[in-house]
């Protein structure tokens, strides 16, 4: 019926209609990269054609990027009825004869899909993924029951939208109990961006406290150490080698380290922002205070597992320790150089292995992981790769034949969503109360401008550059922010805050610390 009355239109009226409806949303960011010249007059089959033979276009990153805040617009609303699943509604049909069947995938895909949403300026595009949380948690709970004999409320590997929740499938990625632990953490991330207080307190903080009990009641102290460990659990979806067979579950491997710490730091910082539940407060305190640390494997890269197993299959696709990179920041260049190092010798590992499993939302991954470690030309050529051979001529980002049983590719959303993320992470990075801009500009961004991206802390920002400076930037604050803000050469600039000029105190690392007001305007220009 909806098609039909459709065909009644005219294309311009159906094409008005479209753009007036989602223009709002859309139009609160704009990214160029500069003069693409006659490439902007080729049709889009042609540049992306261009792409995947290993040439640049700027012009077309920038559209991939926006492209994917179209997408999660068109998929996801606040009266959507249910978050973006594997394949969205774009669904081919392929996915429906796979064992995944275009479900709920939490182990990476279904977070991958929201991860361009805040930074993107696109908060309201969260809300059916919270609303699809609040209804498995209360499926979970009965879960974390019935499975586990615990309080709280937890979920697996795969879900579905009427609120499936149990370990399924094969252990080597059923068993995942803090896949649930992994998609709350939004609720906490949307809140640092938006700093809403209200959804901290009536959304964000039951649905993390909830979890936290889980994790409490359900993790245990090795007697070999006295740590605090989940387990049996996976590192999804990967196995090692011990005493010459093969394994996926063991205790505490490195992933749930990592969601864990997310889950009950969130949780700390919640009950002091609302100042509530002091005497849960300390349990979390000591929680964390138990958690093992990282490790660096024999091999130079971080360790996937508690113990430094051999891994089974080093050419894998799944890289969930590698959290602690990105998107969280437990591991960083500033905090923890020696980690740092250990997570890019992993990351390289894995991408000279023999026939490493090269999909959408992996390489969307190394995008995101090569950002965060300031590496500029490698992070690049992650976007060629996967806006070239790993996307189509619409520009979809596909599942390749051959990866996870299937025999055909198959258009993933994710690679869409996380790659647009990792874009976005390479020109602007905020976590640790710090901001900084252009962190790892590739030579083929070296002129460029972006309007309207967010920072955690509820920032706002403009930026132009040329030849890989910055000409001028201004940062606006929806609510009171103190954070440091880092941009080259900060010295050179001229400050103003709400037009009024100032001389700013630089720090040893080239960061200014800057407090701003709810309304505050500030513009740094050479």
């Amino acid at each position: 019926e909806t098609i039909e009355a459709a065909a009644k239109k005219s294309f311009k009226t159906l094409r008005n209609t479209h753009v007036e409806d989602y223009a709002p949303l859309f139009s609160r960011v704009v990214l160029s990269f500069g003069d693409n010249g006659k490439l902007n007059h080729l049709p889009n089959d042609q540049r992306w054609a261009r792409v995947k033979a290993g040439e640049s276009d700027p012009g077309l990153d920038a559209l991939f990027f926006q492209y994917a805040r179209y997408l999660l617009i068109a998929s996801s609303r606040p009266n959507s009825p249910l978050p973006v699943a594997l394949q969205g509604f774009f669904n081919d049909n392929l996915a429906c004869h796979m064992g995944w069947t275009n479900d709920y995938h939490l182990d990476i895909n279904t977070e991958q899909n929201y991860w361009i949403a805040n930074v993107g300026n696109l908060p309201e595009c969260h809300l059916p993924l919270f609303d699809y949380i609040k209804d498995l948690s209360v499926h979970g709970s009965k879960i974390a029951q019935d499975l586990y004999g615990c309080k709280g409320w937890t979920a697996h590997t795969t879900s579905n939208p009427w609120g499936y929740a149990a370990v399924s499938g094969s252990i080597l990625w059923g068993l995942f109990p803090t896949a649930s632990s992994w998609l709350t953490s939004h609720v906490w991330t949307q809140y640092e961006y938006t700093q809403d207080k209200k959804f901290l307190k009536e959304t964000a903080y039951p649905l993390l406290k909830s979890n936290a009990e889980f994790l409490l009641d359900y993790m245990v102290i090795d007697p070999r150490n006295n740590y605090l460990v989940t387990g049996p659990s996976i590192s999804p979806e990967n196995s090692f080698r011990y005493q010459g067979q093969e394994f996926c579950a063991s205790m505490m491997p490195t992933c749930d380290r990592v969601l864990a710490y997310e889950i009950f730091s969130a949780c700390l910082q919640s009950t002091e922002i609302l100042n509530v539940d002091a005497s849960f407060a300390d349990s979390l305190r000591t929680a964390i205070s138990k958690l093992p640390p990282f490790r660096i494997s024999a091999n130079g890269g971080v360790q996937e597992w508690f113990e430094d197993y051999e891994e089974a299959h080093p050419n894998h696709r799944h890289t969930t320790h590698l959290l602690s990179l990105y998107p969280y920041s437990q591991i960083t260049l500033n905090k923890t150089p020696e980690l740092a190092k250990a997570a890019y010798t992993t990351i390289e590992r894995r991408l000279a292995a023999k026939d490493w499993e090269d999909t959408e939302w992996s390489r969307a991954n190394m995008i995101c992981f090569y950002a965060r470690l300031k590496e500029p030309k490698k992070a690049y050529d992650s976007v060629k790769q996967l806006l070239g051979p790993l996307s189509r001529e619409n520009m979809f980002t596909v599942s390749p034949a051959g990866i996870a049983g299937a025999n055909d590719d198959i258009f993933a959303f994710d690679g869409n969503t996380a790659g647009a993320a990792g874009i976005a992470e390479m020109l602007l990075q905020s976590y640790d109360n710090r901001i900084e801009l252009l962190p790892c500009l590739p030579e083929e961004w070296k002129d460029g401008s972006f309007k309207g991206l967010c920072a955690r802390g509820g920032i706002e920002l403009d930026a132009n550059w040329k030849n890989a400076r910055i000409e001028n930037t201004e940062l606006r604050a929806s609510v009171p922010a103190e954070f440091s803000f880092r941009i080259t050469n900060a010295s050179a600039y001229n400050w103003k805050m709400n037009k009024k000029a100032f001389t700013p105190e630089i720090n040893a690392d080239g960061s200014v610390q800057i407090s701003m007001n709810a309304g505050d305007k500030l513009t740094v220009s050479l």
